[in-house]
């Protein structure tokens, strides 16, 4: 049992070491896959690395004194299957009867081994099922083949590095190994109802991965200085042994002086000549895909990118560059110093401690700053960046930047949808599409087939709900779809043929889909109460006023109750108010809403919020409040508006037809139609 903890000990005391020759390939690796580094997903990573680690110490070690050793036990290799069976039935003096000898049948090593055998692969049957979210059969097979490779490491030798084996290659390793992982994938599946889906957390990851962190702004800054110093460190050797350094210094020049112009020379080239003839990118930047634009998210011009890491270099070397002028002042020579000179050398001390005091305030200053843009979600601008007029984005970022400038009002959306039906891409397939991009969202943040209610309104907006409806069934998620009428008396087309089609999939192919009519009150709430996910898809971009009328409004007050006060039967009662039954967040006084509840189903918006005006973002009473608004084609001015983003949440555009066809619409300009207007 020592030589167990002390493999453990000694992976414990390897771990660090292997924890930080992995980490930068870790992080470039997620910066690049998500966009950011989510904390769990690092633990569970790091986690998964110390067990392996373990694992194998556990399973190699202690290693032969000499590469001839001989183990004489471990020539013969064990191939019948359950011997440790026979071995515990006739080596110790077990009975079921005599609890006297239980302590003692624990301790024999026939037990313990086997024990030990079926504890080494536990863990890894939990990390498969819940980290790599592996099947059973999967799950049984990748156990099976890591036992074997331990197996076979053992029978040859840690691979030929011994002569002999060292070990025993026995099948009931083999059988109790892969059995353990079997146990670890069982243990686990009651835990993942309450640990996080990690599908979820690298979902969220590429969210928060448009923003440009600091540590990735960081790490792609300090990958460019290796780079930099390393090509002028070669570059420099290079030309000493070229016999340039005797040559210079037989001249009276300083090789010291050529050494720091020939760095100087290799941070213009990897700082400034790099991202000028590379979009704005560094090689750091490119690997870890941020680019530098301007403050708008255009292209930063050559001059810019000089100015913004001319003036970092200044900011970084003249501080220190002062500090050392001073220390290195002759006092004895102050009576032919000027007047600030003089001032120094005498008060060198104060100097020194007002130095110290100035670079702690502005170190302190940086944290803060950084803290703060990252509680607030916000871009952490340091002041080269704001002289330079540019910034560090991620590409996705820059991207997602400069579609939210390229805003259409919401007529030009409609002339912009006839001219691409025109061009051959009817409605109905563009109604097809913005149905499968919500529910792409949907199972994107409800992974696993859970109930969706889905709130279709009468128009082309309900239409995309109708669609999003029946690909979320086809996948087996059940979902209950509210209409205020049927199919048949939709006005709206292609809605209405859309609904019509729904409607004769159902009974045909056995979807898991209900569809409620103008549904009462408690059954509506009830639906929405066991929901995982509520798409909005009642009101389009065509709304404007400020209140939203029968049934829709009752929808509406039932689905942000459910958000933000929990499931009905919750807190009721006359000693607490529900906020929304008062109204308190339909009247606008609050600049955000109240917290979301803990259980609230996900929320999803069709186009826009219903309630919330796409054209001028006005809220009218009640306005559906969304995590996440897909909205088509291109954004409206109210969805970027800072006052919508409490009801839109984050806003994700599909595009629904190429970008090149969008710009040839937002250039077109044909004889007698006003040129569409895009707003920067």
């Amino acid at each position: 049992m020592n030589v167990y903890v002390s493999n453990i000990v000694l992976a414990a005391v390897a771990f660090p070491l292997l924890a930080f020759v992995i980490t930068l390939p870790y992080l470039v690796f997620q910066y690049r896959k998500f966009g950011s580094v989510p904390w769990l997903h690092t633990l569970v990573v790091y986690s998964f690395v110390f067990y392996l680690l373990c694992a194998y110490f556990l399973v190699l070690l202690p290693l032969p004194e000499n590469r001839a050793a001989v183990v004489p036990y471990a020539q013969t290799p064990q191939l019948v299957p359950f011997s440790f069976v026979h071995e515990f039935l006739a080596e110790t003096p077990f009975s079921a009867g005599d609890p006297s000898t239980w302590l003692a049948t624990l301790r024999d090593p026939s037990v313990y081994e086997a024990l030990f055998n079926v504890l080494l692969l536990v863990p890894l049957g939990m990390y498969l099922r819940y980290y790599f979210r592996r099947t059973w059969w999967q799950t049984l097979f990748i156990g099976f083949l890591v036992t074997l490779s331990f197996e076979l490491t053992q029978l040859t030798g840690l691979w030929g590095v011994y002569a002999h084996p060292y070990r025993l290659f026995d099948v009931d390793d083999l059988i109790l190994n892969t059995f353990g992982a079997m146990i670890g994938f069982w243990m686990v599946g009651p835990a993942m109802r309450v640990l996080p889906d990690m599908r979820l957390v690298d979902e969220e990851a590429r969210e928060a991965g448009v923003r440009a962190s600091v540590t990735q702004r960081a790490l792609s800054f300090g990958i460019d200085l290796i780079l930099a110093q390393a090509a002028a460190g070669a570059l420099a050797s290079i030309v000493a042994s070229a016999g340039a350094r005797e040559t210079l210094e037989a001249a009276g020049g300083s090789w010291g002086f050529a050494v720091q112009a020939l760095e100087l020379i290799t941070l213009v080239t990897f700082f400034v000549a790099v991202p000028a003839c590379s979009h704005g990118q560094t090689l750091g930047q490119r690997l870890l895909k941020l680019r530098i634009v301007r403050s708008d998210a255009s292209c930063a011009r050559w001059y810019q990118i000089l100015a913004r890491y001319g003036l970092l270099y200044l900011f970084a070397t003249v501080p220190f560059a002062l500090l050392f002028g001073v220390l290195d002042l002759d006092p004895s020579k102050a009576g032919e110093m000027n007047a600030v000179a003089a001032f120094a050398v005498e008060h060198r001390a104060v100097v020194v401690w007002v130095w110290i005091a100035f670079m702690s305030i502005w170190g302190a200053s940086l944290i803060v700053r950084a803290m703060r843009a990252a509680v607030k979600k916000r871009p952490f601008v340091m002041l080269n960046g704001l002289l330079s007029n540019t910034r560090v984005m991620t590409v996705a970022g820059v991207e997602r930047e400069r579609e939210r400038r390229q805003v259409l009002d919401v007529p030009e959306i409609g002339e912009l949808e006839r001219r691409i039906a025109q061009d051959g891409t009817p409605l109905s397939e563009l109604m097809e599409r913005a149905g499968c991009a919500v529910a792409d969202t949907v199972r994107a943040h409800v992974p696993d087939p859970a109930p969706v209610v889905v709130l279709a309104g009468s128009g082309n907006n309900g239409g995309d709900g109708w669609v999003c409806a029946r690909i979320l069934a086809e996948a087996g998620y059940p979902t209950t779809l509210v209409a205020a009428e049927l199919a048949e008396r939709i006005r709206a087309e292609p809605a209405r043929q859309t609904a019509i089609e729904t409607f004769s999939e159902i009974s045909a192919r056995k979807l898991p889909l209900t569809v409620l009519i103008a549904p009462d009150a408690d059954v509506l709430i009830d639906a929405v109460d066991g929901a995982a996910a509520v798409v909005d898809a009642i009101l389009g971009t065509g709304f404007s006023g400020d209140e939203v009328r029968e049934p829709y409004a009752s929808w509406i007050r039932a689905a942000n109750r459910r958000r933000f006060e929990g499931g009905r039967g919750k807190g009721r009662g006359r000693h607490r108010r529900r906020r929304h039954e008062r109204g308190e967040h339909e009247l606008g006084t609050r600049r955000a809403l109240p917290a979301r509840a803990k259980d609230a189903p996900f929320a999803v918006a069709v186009d826009t919020p219903s309630g919330l005006s796409a054209q001028s973002g006005a809220a009218a009473r009640p306005t559906f409040a969304a995590d996440i608004t897909v909205t088509m084609i291109a954004f409206k001015p109210g969805l970027v508006l800072p006052s919508a983003a409490r009801w839109t949440g984050l806003v994700r555009l599909e595009k629904l037809v190429d970008a090149h066809i969008c710009l040839e619409r937002l250039r077109a300009t044909d004889s007698g139609d006003e040129p569409f207007r895009t707003q920067v």
